[in-house]
């Protein structure tokens, strides 16, 4: 990156489309990348980029290497590497990743849980389920 240039996003390699016109009921998978730009009612899982356009909407879990939301997901986020939120995404559901940025604006609606995806899967691991916390009078 350029000293006074600005990038927004980063650039992806993305395999599959799914264009603005799209709405697809089910879910999609694939090894490569995705930019979702459409209405998906279902999960998206990737082992590669996954990028949900200014006019996409996921109801559903998204799963991806780094993943950028500009649009809606309304369900649960899992980044494998980093998470950006523009500041038009909105993400309502709980989210991982390694690491994460959300731009002003931006909204997410739910528990984040950030770091090695090691540690995370330690802590959920290790972690019983909790019940409804007491506090002593």
């Amino acid at each position: 990156m350029a000293w006074g240039r600005r990038q927004d996003h980063p650039a992806v390699e993305v395999e599959n489309i799914v264009g603005a016109s799209a709405e697809v009921r089910g879910d999609l998978r694939a090894t490569g990348g995705f930019r979702i730009d459409g209405k998906i009612d279902g999960n998206v899982e990737s082992e590669g980029p996954v990028v949900i356009g200014d006019g996409g909407h996921v109801r559903g879990n998204v799963r991806g290497s780094d993943v950028v939301v500009v649009g809606k997901v309304d369900g649960n986020v899992l980044a494998t590497g980093h998470l950006d939120i523009g500041k038009s995404g909105k993400v309502v559901g709980d989210v991982t990743a390694t690491s994460m940025r959300i731009e002003t604006g931006g909204v997410l609606r739910g528990t984040s849980f950030m770091g090695p995806s090691e540690d995370v899967s330690e802590k959920e691991q290790a972690a019983p389920p909790t019940e409804a916390a007491t506090v002593p009078s």
